[in-house]
């Protein structure tokens, strides 16, 4: 799995390693997942998020559905009191910034018809 250029925004222990707030760490998506879904780190400002960010809409709802099926769902950090997967987790597997309207329409298109 390809790691990502992450920076620390609160201090984080890590691999038996400390990190200090602004120091770089590089992470698999797995390992950043859980600390962006708590804001201790934030994707790298001097990397791109992704080369293959979707634009067509269709093709970036597939990508976000295909990204929330593979979080955790026993870790109650990812996500929020209403069930729904928080943004950061789902941008943890992505590798891009999503909107609350884009996992709103992801999560409802994942959702069983009665």
């Amino acid at each position: 799995m390809a790691k990502k250029t992450y920076t620390v925004l609160t201090p984080v222990e890590f691999d038996h390693q400390r990190f200090e707030i602004d120091a770089p760490i590089d992470l698999d998506d797995k390992d950043a997942t859980p600390l962006l879904a708590v804001k201790a780190v934030e994707l790298a400002t001097n990397q791109p998020a992704s080369a293959t960010v979707p634009t067509d809409e269709a093709e970036r709802l597939a990508a976000i559905v295909a990204a929330v099926a593979q979080i955790d769902p026993a870790n109650p950090d990812l996500w929020l009191k209403d069930g729904k997967p928080a943004t950061e987790a789902i941008a943890a597997i992505t590798g891009w910034p999503l909107t609350a309207a884009e996992r709103n329409a992801a999560w409802a298109s994942m959702q069983p018809t009665v």
